[in-house]
């Protein structure tokens, strides 16, 4: 036997026929009957409102449907056409609907006893309802110290079980687990005993057994008590007369900070590529101006300079210097020069390089002036003279 809901659209006299879900029965939910216009059997002519009533079968495609019903809209249009709906019928019920019902059992207390001993970890109920209806989210908090580690003790008061918390702090070294000791009752005595006794004893921690110059013993170890919060002190003033001292997680002192120590340059690589291993395990790659890298694409101040020394073979040498406006970098190239002897090419790879006699600041344009000389990488040179470009550049840049 099948519940459906039935529904008449008076602009099309079309019908649809949905089945509402019943849990456990087997039948998805979903459209009995898609809307669409169904004729009668007898005549072919189409269904008309008047032809469902409460307490009448319909037939619609060979399926007999009991009306035992209709909603509120339905039975007021049926009023103002002047032939009001019969009063709703009860729906036969089957053997599944009856399997439904929930009939009740009578309570076995032994087993209620029993869940109950074996849900609560120590064993036992709450030996009074009142208890915990009036200690229900009351705890009492315990700042403690053991082996030179900070724990905070929580003793709840509805149930008289006990909770141990790890403190942490950053870089403790210590794995992060939060609880040492579950939410249980707290045994006076935990060994084991011989076989076919009990495991652990019948005496269990309470509020009143809890004092301020005595450790809180948890299974062999012992707590010592640096302070409680506000309503730790108030309850035990109040109740039994105790005065604890307010304190609250004792974390220890933050080291001092080290001081990073920057080795020197060796000469390998870029400078600011060298710094990356220091300030990361694993160095990023170190990020220029992207706007001056755009702006100044492809722009080369180049000077000609010579050495600054007496050494007859070197003092008619002369070199390139190429200052690259995109980074800062600076590329030195010798020229081939008849009968000197030395083979023309790259003299200083492209680079970053500090002027010395400037307080190891980044070589400028302003350090390249025509007449003057400079040091870059341990060799002095005398800067002679720089391209139309350079000079151009210089008038309208530097002036």
């Amino acid at each position: 036997m099948h519940k459906v809901l039935v529904y008449y659209f008076l602009e099309d006299k079309s019908i649809m026929i949905i089945e509402p879900k019943v849990e456990n029965s087997g039948v998805p939910q979903g459209a009995f009957l898609k809307r669409q216009m169904v004729l009668k059997g007898d005549n072919m002519t189409p269904f008309m409102p008047q032809d469902f009533r409460v307490g009448l079968d319909v037939g619609i495609h060979g399926r007999a449907i009991r009306i035992t019903d209709a909603d509120e809209y339905t039975r007021q249009f049926f009023e103002n056409l002047g032939q009001s709906q019969p009063a709703a019928q009860e729906c036969p019920i089957d053997s599944f609907a009856q399997s439904l019902i929930k009939v009740a059992r009578p309570r076995d207390n032994e087993m209620k006893e029993y869940m109950e001993k074996s849900l609560r970890t120590g064993g036992g109920k709450v030996p009074s309802w009142k208890q915990f209806l009036d200690n229900d989210r009351k705890v009492l908090r315990f700042f403690c110290v053991s082996e030179d580690l900070p724990f905070v003790v929580h003793y709840y008061l509805a149930d008289d079980t006990v909770e141990i918390r790890e403190v942490h702090h950053p870089n403790d070294g210590r794995d992060p687990f939060p609880k040492l000791l579950q939410r249980q009752r707290l045994p006076f005595k935990s060994d084991v005993n011989q076989p076919g006794l009990h495991f652990i004893g019948d005496n269990y921690l309470t509020a009143d057994e809890i004092f301020p110059d005595s450790p809180i013993n948890a299974f062999g170890r012992n707590y010592y008590i640096n302070g409680v919060d506000e309503y730790t002190q108030e309850y035990f003033m109040a109740k039994h007369g105790r005065c604890f001292d307010r304190g609250e997680i004792q974390m220890p002192e933050a080291p001092d900070a080290t001081v990073r120590q920057i080795p020197p340059y060796n000469g390998f690589g870029n400078e600011e590529d060298t710094l990356g291993y220091i300030y990361d395990l694993i160095p990023k790659k170190p990020k220029g101006d992207f706007f001056k890298s755009v702006d100044n694409d492809k722009k080369i101040l180049r000077y000609t300079a010579r050495f600054n020394t007496r050494v007859p073979e070197d003092v008619d040498r002369r070199f390139i210097i190429s200052f690259y406006l995109q980074d800062d970098s600076i590329s030195v190239y010798e020229p081939a020069v008849k009968n000197s002897g030395i083979i023309e090419g790259p003299f200083l790879r492209r680079n970053k390089y500090k002027n010395v006699d400037k307080n190891n600041e980044w070589i400028t344009p302003t350090d390249l002036g025509i007449g003057a000389d400079v040091k870059i990488n341990g060799y002095s040179y005398h800067v002679v003279s720089c391209d139309d470009y350079t000079k151009s550049y210089l008038q309208a840049h530097l002036d």
